[in-house]
């Protein structure tokens, strides 16, 4: 597709990001990107990236700044991050196993047609903010979606069964509750089993 047809799309996208509202964080957008802020200190990003291979963009976010992380490195647990880099989520469409963000398995929405660039500025803004603003919100707010969340991706997250101890403590569950127990079940959250479950026990109860 040509150069001219993607500096319009980024043109639109701009627009677009700009147009996004967070109830947890100052959003500030940028090309391509969209900066997460709260009091004036940056806690992560989302952005979108233009894959030439492809001619398709995907996106991705990063939030490495919360306190759900601070809850997980104060455990001192002894195993490290599942991350690659020193985020608390770490998340990208390339590796979506189903179609979210992309249009495609693989993530991408490929680069439009003159005529289709305001439709794919939109598309694109709405799916950011549907798999990837709403996953970061959970992550800051500490709902219990976030204990979906993890439990849907827990490979996204540096210390993900962790993560739901500080959830479930934060909105006053036990250990015996049953979205707990639905987290007790799942074999890919742990990181070291004995060590998890004598923390849970400890701080849940």
């Amino acid at each position: 597709m040509s150069t001219e047809t993607r500096k319009e799309l980024e043109k639109e996208l701009s627009i677009e990001l700009k147009n996004i509202t967070s109830s947890c964080f100052d959003l500030k957008a940028s090309k391509n990107k969209l900066s997460l802020l709260i009091a004036k200190e940056k806690h992560g990003e989302i952005y979108i990236q233009h894959l030439s291979k492809a001619d398709g963009y995907y996106a991705g976010v990063e939030l490495f700044k919360c306190e759900a992380m601070d809850f997980c490195i104060s455990q001192s647990p002894p195993y490290p991050s599942r991350l690659m880099n020193s985020s608390f989520l770490s998340k990208s469409s390339l590796s979506e196993p189903d179609k979210k963000f992309g249009d495609e398995i693989g993530g991408i929405i490929r680069t439009p047609a003159p005529q289709d660039v305001k439709s794919t500025a939109k598309k694109i803004q709405q799916r950011l903010v549907k798999f990837y603003l709403s996953d970061v919100e959970n992550c800051i707010s500490g709902s219990l979606s976030l204990i979906d969340d993890i439990l849907a991706s827990p490979d996204n997250y540096a210390f993900p069964f962790l993560a739901t101890i500080f959830c479930a403590q934060k909105n006053g569950l036990n250990s015996d509750s049953d979205l707990f127990q639905k987290v007790l079940s799942s074999k890919k959250i742990f990181g070291n089993k004995q060590f998890d479950l004598a923390l849970a026990l400890k701080i849940l109860g």
